[in-house]
C-alpha cells in the first residue's frame, strides 16, 4: 500500500496536526451507524478506545484489519487497544509492520 495521509498541515503561521479521530461503521456517512471507535494519536503510536456496537456486535478481524490500514496510511508504527473476553481487559500492542524502519542487513565479506 503506497497510500499516505498526513498527520500535519501548515496554513499560514499554524500547524495543524490530527490527534483523534472518530471512526464510524457505516456504509454511506449520515446513515445511522453499527459501530464506533475513537483513536488517539501520540507521536507514531495511536490508541483505539471506546469502542462500541449496536447489539452486542463485537469487533472482528475486518474491523481490525481496517483500523491497521488507516493507522498504516497515518505512517504510525503501532496501534494499542483492549480486547475486552468474559469480562476482563486484555491489553494489546501490534506492530505497523509495513512502517517499521528496515533493520540493517550485515553482510560479512572477505
Amino acid at each position: 500500500m503506497n497510500q499516505t495521509m498526513t498527520r500535519f498541515t501548515q496554513i499560514g503561521d499554524w500547524v495543524f496536526e490530527v490527534k483523534m479521530v472518530r471512526a464510524l461503521r457505516v456504509r454511506n456517512y449520515g446513515e445511522p451507524y453499527s459501530a464506533v471507535a475513537n483513536l488517539t494519536a501520540n507521536g507514531d503510536q495511536i490508541y483505539i478506545d471506546t469502542q462500541m456496537t449496536r447489539e452486542g456486535e463485537e469487533f472482528n478481524r475486518k474491523d481490525f484489519m481496517t483500523f491497521y490500514k488507516f493507522c498504516q496510511m497515518l505512517e504510525m508504527k503501532t496501534v494499542s487497544y483492549d480486547k475486552i473476553k468474559n469480562g476482563e481487559r486484555y491489553p494489546r500492542t501490534v506492530d505497523i509492520l509495513e512502517n517499521q524502519r528496515p533493520k540493517p542487513s550485515i553482510r560479512l565479506v572477505k
